[in-house]
């Protein structure tokens, strides 16, 4: 393509397109103004934007504009040499700038804006365009990059958004140019401010001039500055006479300050250097000082220092730095470097950039031919063509070519390069290098990717597709082609409703409008393939662009008719033994190996007085309690580990208890693992009442409600299994006298009256640790408990007697018995489990109480009571001895 001739631009339109006006015209004319830049000379800076431009998108020419009221003006150009100004209402930009994005036009000829535009139809021949706004900080958009050619070109997404960023980084460095330019101009009013006060404030060499002045000693105490250097801290000469200038110098400069002072001294030559100084105000500001040795009246050597405030100078080329900083950190992130050849002088200069991707030292100084000779066979003649075209005829190039880096490396280099002239005269040659050895390699990987990719998918068992916005399939797998019945070159570019016709799933159509809307959809629909119904499970997921449209969707979907028939008979089967476990009266809970409730029946429900809801997934100590839990956690540790336990469990306390008869069932995985278990409580509550009610009647007097003897049996039996409880335990046998009278002379349901009544009395004596028992007929037993010393003994027997000898009124009879009390204490250590043999004179343990002599009928009466001991168990045989004690008796008598 020939090069861009800017002479054959028309300025006048035959029926021109007026571009709008932004809205904020004013204020944008006022912006860029205010930038300075309006016909200034070529930049290096903005040159090397354009040529980045048009290196990235692969085009013959690349503008940086400016659009003024009435023209646009081109600050850089690559691709032509110069740009005249052109007519606002002709220009390409002044479209571009009141757009939000880049205004690209792929062919400029159907474009009612611009077919009738002199550059299109003139000699220009501009087919395509695409113009980046240049918005500076406060959102005015002064100009745009630019980027044109003479034939139809549509840009990828991503080199939009690179156009965009660089358009970003212009409006930025022209920011940054506005900046240094209104530093330097600040700084050059400031110092012919200053010059044309010196003269009206100049009284002397020192006192009135407005550099700052000080003298100092070695050790850095001052003792004079002058009034400019006060003011410039805020001090009064006579404060800061006496302070250390040390004290006045950025901390972090100290150190350094204080090593040339001492070179100053040491050398006695004059040193310069520049620190930072801290200002009245707090502020850092940099001094430039001139330094020497100066000797007093007396001969002492002193530090004479004279400084000039530098701080905006400083800042000048701190943004010049951070500039070429960004530039240069633009081009290693974008791997672009510059380069410029020298046509007067021969001399090639690389950029940091350039050098990285040759992989050369910092100090590599290149020669034509040897930049040349990196380039290797076609490559290396196709470069040299391309630079005997350029010199020869002014030719831009644009070339992609192999190359040998320094270290032996093969990369691959995108490389741009133009002639530039200077009155008709060449005078250098200029471009970029690209390293593009990833792309190259990616673009190799993608095409290994696409097969692998296609491999995968067609070997999968599910319908894999891409579907545009236009709803033509882009991408289709085996499984799609088989459902379709086609190969896939005749599915491709044709929608569903062409290769189905008029007969596809509305409900699936609905789905793809949501999905092409920017919905992912996850849906179920029936899907007749040659006369049978299939069930399918899809999903779409919508494809986004950079800038956020629907591109298409990916479309994935699964035969599910199989999965769909096993999921509805287990569902049946999950119903089935729902209502086996509604139905039973048993408390039925299905628990994770976490030790959470998956499932409970309503029985479950109703015993705990809790909605399911509130008991799945919750952990079973919240539900049964910590110490039912910590009761329990031993049985379901076991349950586990794959055994199936059972026990029992009370549930409340008192009257109110409730038992359950537990079954823990492990659940166990197809792989036999165990994933939990089932619970199964019954409520045994009336069982156990029924077993307590039993037992309390084999061990009780039916008359008298005191122990039977095998209840009094039991009892001592317990209690003597207590370590040490027998040393302090006392039996007492009782045997009622003249109780046999009553029951010959008044029936026997009076008798039976009188023992249920002198039950009672004993037993209110008695305290509820101690035991009462019945023994049979008139035979009475008493333990007592935790009894220390036998007078305790002795007492109860008294109360027991008198209680005897009160009068019993019964049915208005007034009845006197008596009895007789045999008592023993101290019981062996432990229950022998065979009779022991009676001792001279007594039991063993036995003592003797005071009696009365009785007459030969109670002797025989209690010789009969001692051997009835002997049918006690031997523990309590060993207890055994009487020591009858009698009380006053009478005979019985009666009256009304």
């Amino acid at each position: 393509m020939p090069p861009f001739d800017a002479s054959v631009i028309p300025t006048v339109a035959d029926d021109p397109s007026l571009p709008p006006r932004p809205a904020d015209e004013a204020r944008r004319l006022q912006a860029l103004r205010a930038l300075m830049v309006l016909d200034s000379a070529p930049e290096p800076l903005f040159d090397q934007i354009a040529q980045l431009a048009a290196s990235l998108c692969q085009v013959p020419m690349a503008l940086l504009n400016l659009v003024d009221a009435e023209r646009q003006w081109t600050k850089a150009v690559t691709g032509a040499d110069g740009m005249p100004d052109l007519p606002r209402r002709e220009s390409f930009c002044a479209h571009a700038i009141t757009q939000a994005d880049v205004l690209e036009v792929p062919d400029t000829r159907l474009d009612p804006r611009f077919r009738h535009n002199p550059l299109v139809t003139g000699d220009a021949r501009v087919v395509f365009y695409a113009g980046a706004p240049v918005v500076l900080p406060d959102g005015e958009a002064v100009g745009t990059l630019c980027v044109v050619d003479q034939q139809v070109r549509r840009l990828t997404p991503a080199l939009r958004e690179q156009l965009r960023q660089l358009a970003g980084i212009a409006a930025r460095a022209l920011v940054m140019r506005r900046e240094l330019v209104e530093g330097a101009l600040s700084a050059r009013s400031h110092y012919e401010r200053v010059l044309a006060r010196s003269e009206e404030h100049y009284r002397g060499i020192v006192e009135q001039q407005h550099e700052l002045v000080s003298l100092a000693r070695r050790d850095g105490e001052l003792v004079y500055v002058n009034p400019a250097y006060a003011r410039h801290f805020g001090r009064t000469p006579e404060a800061l006479a006496g302070t250390s200038l040390y004290a006045l110098v950025e901390p972090a400069d100290r150190d350094a300050v204080h090593a040339l002072v001492g070179r100053v001294f040491d050398t006695d030559a004059i040193v310069s250097g520049e620190n930072r100084m801290v200002s009245a105000d707090g502020t850092e500001r940099w001094v430039a000082w001139t330094n020497r040795v100066q000797r007093d009246e007396h001969g002492e050597p002193l530090l004479h220092s004279v400084g000039r405030d530098i701080s905006e100078r400083k800042r000048a080329e701190d943004t010049l730095r951070a500039s070429q900083a960004f530039l240069e950190r633009t081009g290693r992130v974008a791997r672009v470097g510059g380069w410029e050849l020298d046509l007067r002088s021969g001399r090639l200069d690389w950029s940091a950039e350039t050098r990285r991707i040759h992989e050369v030292p910092d100090d590599y100084q290149p020669a034509l031919e040897t930049a040349l000779g990196f380039f290797v066979g076609d490559a290396r003649a196709r470069i040299d063509e391309a630079v005997q075209r350029a010199l020869r005829h002014g030719t831009p190039w644009d070339l992609e070519l192999p190359l040998v880096t320094a270290t032996g490396r093969q990369a691959w280099v995108h490389v741009v390069g133009e002639l530039q002239r200077e009155d008709g005269r060449a005078v250098r040659m200029i471009g970029a290098m690209q390293d593009v050895t990833e792309r190259r390699q990616l673009q190799l990987r993608l095409a290994d990717s696409e097969r692998f990719v296609r491999q995968i998918t067609n070997h999968l068992p599910v319908r894999i597709t891409y579907v545009d916005a236009q709803r033509r399939y882009r991408f289709v797998n085996d499984a799609m082609c088989r459902r379709f019945g086609r190969p896939r070159e005749a599915i491709l570019g044709r929608t569903r409703a062409e290769l189905l016709g008029d007969g596809d799933s509305a409900l699936l159509q609905a789905h793809v409008g949501l999905a092409l809307a920017g919905t992912e959809q996850q849906f179920e629909f029936d899907d007749r393939i040659d006369g049978e119904l299939r069930r399918m499970q899809s999903q779409l997921v919508p494809d986004r662009g950079p800038d956020g449209e629907v591109r298409g969707y990916f479309g994935i979907g699964v035969d599910i008719t199989d999965a769909t028939a096993a999921r509805e008979a287990l569902l049946r089967q999950s119903a089935t033994l729902r209502s086996v476990t509604e139905a039973i009266p048993a408390l039925v809970a299905v628990i994770g190996a976490d030790l959470r409730y998956r499932f409970v029946n309503s029985a479950f429900e109703r015993w705990f007085g809790r909605d399911r809801g509130e008991i799945v997934d919750q952990p079973t100590r919240s539900i049964l309690g910590d110490e039912e839990s910590d009761a329990s956690r031993p049985w379901a540790l076991r349950a586990l580990a794959g055994e199936t336990v059972s026990f029992e469990r009370a549930d409340g306390h008192g009257p109110t208890v409730r038992h359950l008869a537990i079954t823990y069932i492990p659940l166990r995985l197809p792989d036999g693992s165990v994933d939990g278990f089932v619970s199964v409580a019954q409520d045994i509550s009336s069982h156990k009442r029924e077993e307590n009610r039993l037992l309390q009647l084999s061990r009780r007097d039916p008359l008298t409600g005191l122990l039977n003897r095998a209840g009094f049996e039991d009892w001592l039996g317990r209690l003597l299994q207590r370590d040490g409880a027998g040393a302090h335990l006392a039996l007492l046998y009782l045997d009622l006298d003249h109780f046999k009278p009553v029951n010959d002379q008044h029936g026997h349901a009076v008798g039976d009256e009188v023992l249920r009544m002198f039950a009672q009395r004993v037993a209110k004596i008695v305290r509820p640790s101690d035991a009462v028992a019945r023994l049979g007929g008139d035979e009475f037993a008493i333990a007592l408990a935790g009894v220390r010393h036998p007078v305790d003994t002795q007492r109860v027997a008294d109360q027991v007697i008198a209680a005897a000898r009160a009068p019993f009124n019964v049915d208005g009879l007034r009845l006197r018995i008596g009895t007789s009390v045999g008592l023993a204490h101290g019981a062996p250590t432990r229950c022998s489990t065979a009779p022991r043999p009676r001792a001279a004179g007594g039991w063993p343990g036995s003592s003797r109480a005071r009696r009365t002599n009785p007459p030969p009928e109670r002797r025989r009466r209690r010789a009969a009571q001692t051997a009835q001991l002997r049918f006690l168990p031997p523990c309590l045989a060993s207890y055994s001895a009487w020591s009858a004690r009698s009380r006053a008796t009478s005979s019985a008598s009666s009256g009304r």
